[in-house]
């Protein structure tokens, strides 16, 4: 059994875990920031709040001014019938804050923990999906063993993951206050499910063994009670600082693909005239990451369903350009025109991403992409350092860094953004491309055996795409294996009977210079 919160004051009832106001029986919209901010101030009404402390539990501690506090606050007076005269429910204190002043009586419903389940969450019964993304609870670690000499470490990696997670604007974290408040719960996944209404948590344990440090993180999905994720770090205790870095940038690249699986996952158990913005975005995104023509167009039809039940989701404009960047890249229109068409779509649609969130790393990431399609990754690589500067966990953000350093001739930074890339995401759905900028990389430098170890492992990979045969085609010829490079062809031809050298240099816009010459002599001494 479990204990779910409802708060009644003069004629008002707010039921926390429904998330619904009442006057009587009438019930009262309010925008989402609008209840989370009426719900802090009746949690705290014993005392005055800070204008930081809202702001850290309402909008997760990022910077807003001071006139959307104000304009929230007035919306909420308006909604409870009061006003900045009257200060009936919510006083201002000048120079202070807030505080909540009617009375307040607190209800303890009972409810099984079936209500609580995936089909709560879902909303089997009633066959309506809850239409918003889901949120994170981070709770501080637990000190397994004694940490005397850093008596800190646990909060504070819980607040390293916790600044980290904010950069995925697809994911709303609870605020450090709020979620250290819940920390009581740890052992009780159904009470935090109830009292935070997160549908996942991140939890872990700090262990000392004399001069060695063990740190374990875990994700669990807090509705079936399972764990989707776990890591453990070990190192000495002087690199403290530099595994809480490592644990950090795991959890975020990690949650950034693992997450948006698990929610597809989720979405396809919904009928689908009940898919919300978020469920539509997630199965376009698990789609799309197939790589092929019939699940690329499945990809947009989601993409686009998404946008018609939210015109202002920057994401799913962000997945729309990601899909029609790739109908161009692999070519899987029709004719000309309609490859056109879609080079233009995604940059509209990477152009009106930015317009509604310019500090989504996706956004800026399909922004950049879009100058490749009109053969010019050199202008694509500002984009692409704006996106590792918002997340510096995107592991995708690298690839394409390192793609179009090497592209533009720049291949000194491709190797590093390689070793980054691989080591934020191993099981990465672009992981054959991870692999592939390490084969121009070598091939630029010359050490042509180590180019064809990486691009014949690239071209193995899951969903590798033509294109990768055809660079461990022309990696296997300059490493003298002529009869395996003519295989690789003869592979590429039977995936894509129209693949040609033009085909792979339209994909990759490479410069004219060394990497461009190599590959090309090479594909056509293989019989391309």
């Amino acid at each position: 059994m479990l204990s779910v919160m409802r708060y009644s004051f003069e004629a008002f009832s707010l039921d926390v875990d429904a998330r619904e106001l009442h006057r009587g029986n009438e019930p009262i919209e309010l925008e989402p920031q609008v209840f989370r901010l009426l719900l802090t101030l009746i949690e705290h009404r014993e005392r005055v709040l800070s204008k930081d402390e809202i702001n850290d539990i309402v909008w997760s501690g990022r910077p807003v001014s001071d006139s959307a506090l104000t304009s929230r606050i007035k919306s909420l007076r308006k909604a409870l019938g009061d006003d900045g005269k009257a200060q009936r429910i919510i006083k201002t204190v000048h120079g202070c804050g807030y505080r909540f002043m009617a009375d307040v009586t607190q209800h303890s419903d009972q409810l099984k923990l079936a209500l609580l389940s995936q089909d709560a969450l879902t909303g089997a019964a009633g066959g309506t999906a809850i239409n918003k993304p889901p949120t994170i609870l981070v709770l501080p670690f637990t000190a397994t063993s004694a940490i005397e000499a850093l008596p800190v470490l646990p909060e504070g990696l819980a607040h390293d993951l916790i600044i980290g997670l904010s950069r995925l604007h697809w994911l709303r974290v609870i605020s450090r206050l709020s979620a250290f408040r819940l920390a009581k719960h740890t052992g009780d996944q159904a009470a935090l499910l109830a009292a935070s209404w997160a549908r996942y948590s991140l939890t872990g344990s700090v262990e000392r063994q004399g001069k060695t440090l063990s740190l374990l993180v875990e994700l669990h999905d807090l509705a079936t009670q399972s764990v989707l994720w776990v890591e453990r770090i070990n190192g000495a205790l002087d690199d403290v600082h530099c595994m809480r870095a490592e644990i950090t940038e795991q959890a975020v690249s990690v949650l950034e693909t693992r997450l948006s699986f698990h929610e597809a996952q989720r979405a396809r158990l919904l009928a689908p005239n009940n898919l919300d913005a978020w469920s539509s975005y997630h199965l376009g995104i698990d789609h799309m990451y197939r790589f092929n023509k019939i699940d690329n167009a499945k990809a947009v039809d989601f993409f686009n369903r998404a946008i018609k039940l939210d015109p202002s989701f920057a994401r799913a404009h962000a997945g729309l350009s990601f899909a029609q960047f790739q109908h161009v890249f692999n070519r899987y229109g029709n004719d000309i025109r309609d490859i056109e068409q879609a080079a233009l779509a995604a940059r509209r649609n990477a152009e009106r991403s930015i317009e509604l969130d310019g500090l989504d790393p996706m956004g800026n990431f399909v922004m950049g992409r879009s100058f490749w399609l009109q053969a010019d990754p050199a202008a694509s690589l500002p984009w692409l350092k704006r996106a590792l500067a918002v997340n510096p966990s995107f592991a995708q953000g690298y690839y394409a860094h390192g793609l179009a350093s090497v592209m533009s001739g720049h291949s000194a930074e491709a190797l590093q953004d390689s070793k980054q890339a691989l080591a934020l995401s191993p099981l990465d759905p672009f992981l054959y491309g991870f692999h592939g900028i390490r084969a121009f990389y070598f091939i630029a430098e010359g050490e042509y055996l180590q180019a064809y170890e990486w691009a014949v492992s690239a071209a193995r990979q899951p969903g590798a795409i033509p294109v990768m045969d055809l660079i461990a085609a022309a990696a296997s010829h300059l490493a003298k294996r002529s009869e395996e490079a003519t295989r690789w062809v003869e592979r590429a031809q039977k995936r894509k009977p129209d693949v040609s050298v033009d085909y792979l240099f339209t994909a990759l816009p490479f410069c004219d210079g060394s990497i461009r010459s190599k590959i090309t002599e090479s594909l056509h001494a293989s019989g391309l």
